[in-house]
């Protein structure tokens, strides 16, 4: 079997300079927000000490962000995507500038930190849509699984590095460095947004002029997912995932009072899963000739839970960061995936709205997922908040197997 089958395909980068651009973009982006995310819940835990006040950080970003997804949805099927992507992302800098100003006081203010995560979330959920609607322009739709392979690399490097970065610097110069480096980043995403072409939406061929009110927009997308049986099931079998075993907020605790160590440990916990994930991304290859995408989809869940559940027995660093690698494997399977058959199975004057349900779902989910494992956690222990996480993740996988074939119709992609 050739070696080559299993090498990540980087044709969208060498034939597309939009693509490039974009790319350097959304990883200076994923690796900035990683860093964001850690420092911000490191500082919360030591504010607070508690998992639910780390959970409800999620909550914060992911309350705007649904709003603003449904917004941007319908924008991106209307206005230039370039603008918005570039526009969305100078705000977020006013996140970053409360985070790092908030940071310098002798006493920070908790309620600063969640406003700073709205702000974060609304902007961006405004971004996301566009520039997964912009993919298909950007590379062509026969390009479509590479550029899912390669958007996956890039959002797990940055996993890998963001979090690394932020609990070494934590470690060593302070929160205050750390965001330093983050503005830095985020300034530097609008500059290279500004490289991409014009990238109007296509409007639909003999359609009349879209309606002008955004909820009857977004009605329209919505109704288009419940009837497409495919899209309809790749949206929940991720929201049962994300729900159940989603274990990012306890980490700061895991580290803390079941590993004993500090905040350098809880960055590399952090870290943990993007590592797993960047190595399949490279290894993504083999998705160009997969032919029962739904099945591997389903596999990839329930390894998924699995591995959470083998993270409530593990008491040792090394032993955790590879549940949680695996963890960030089977979970990079199942969005490269879903990705591509989202974006090749929707028209593209409904792609803005259906990345934005996508993203919706990813982000209600996570926030859910991460309050019910903070909200267990403390009425019993973190251990059997990720046990009892995990078994039903896995078992949401035993249901969708069941009923696979409503997913049998990606057998085609």
């Amino acid at each position: 079997m050739s070696l080559k089958r299993f090498v990540i395909d980087i044709t969208p980068l060498k034939q597309s300079r939009a693509f490039r651009f974009a790319y350097m973009a959304r990883t200076a982006s994923v690796l900035v927000t990683g860093m964001m995310l850690v420092a911000a819940s490191i500082h919360l835990y030591d504010l607070t000490k508690s998992s639910v006040a780390v959970a409800f950080l999620s909550v914060a970003m992911s309350a705007p962000m649904v709003i603003a997804l449904l917004i941007g949805g319908v924008l991106s099927d209307r206005m230039d995507r370039r603008k918005l992507m570039m526009w969305s992302r100078s705000v977020y800098v006013i996140s970053v500038l409360m985070f790092l100003i908030n940071s310098l006081f002798a006493n920070p203010s908790i309620t600063v930190i969640y406003v700073a995560a709205m702000i974060g979330g609304a902007a961006s959920g405004i971004s996301v849509p566009a520039m997964m609607s912009a993919t298909p322009a950007l590379v062509g739709r026969e390009n479509l699984a590479a550029a899912a392979a390669l958007s996956g690399l890039s959002l797990q490097l940055g996993g890998v590095l963001g979090p690394l970065l932020a609990g070494a610097l934590i470690a060593g110069p302070g929160l205050v460095a750390c965001y330093s480096i983050v503005l830095v980043g985020v300034l530097l995403t609008p500059f290279l947004l500004s490289a991409l072409p014009p990238l109007p939406p296509q409007a639909k061929p003999g359609a009349a002029a879209p309606n002008n009110r955004v909820h009857h927009a977004f009605i329209e997308g919505f109704r288009y997912m419940l009837t497409t049986p495919l899209l309809r099931c790749l949206l929940l079998i991720d929201l049962g995932a994300v729900v159940f075993a989603t274990p990012l907020a306890l980490l700061p605790e895991w580290g803390d009072k079941v590993l004993g160590q500090g905040a350098e440990v809880t960055g590399a916990l952090y870290a943990a899963p993007a590592i797993g994930a960047a190595i399949t991304a490279l290894s993504s290859g083999w998705i160009r000739g997969l032919e029962r995408p739904g099945l591997t989809i389903i596999s990839a869940v329930l390894v998924w839970g699995l591995s959470v559940v083998a993270l409530s027995f593990s008491t040792h660093l090394y032993p955790s960061m590879v549940a949680l690698a695996i963890m960030g494997s089977a979970d990079t399977i199942s969005k490269m995936l879903r990705m591509t058959l989202v974006q090749r199975h929707t028209p593209d004057h409904l792609l803005g709205r259906m990345s934005a349900l996508w993203m919706t779902q990813s982000s209600m989910g996570t926030a859910l997922g991460n309050l019910q494992m903070g909200a267990v956690s403390r009425w019993f222990s973190p251990s059997t908040a990720l046990l009892i996480g995990g078994a039903a993740c896995s078992a949401c996988a035993g249901l969708f197997a069941l009923r696979r074939n409503a997913l049998k119709s990606t057998s085609s992609s």
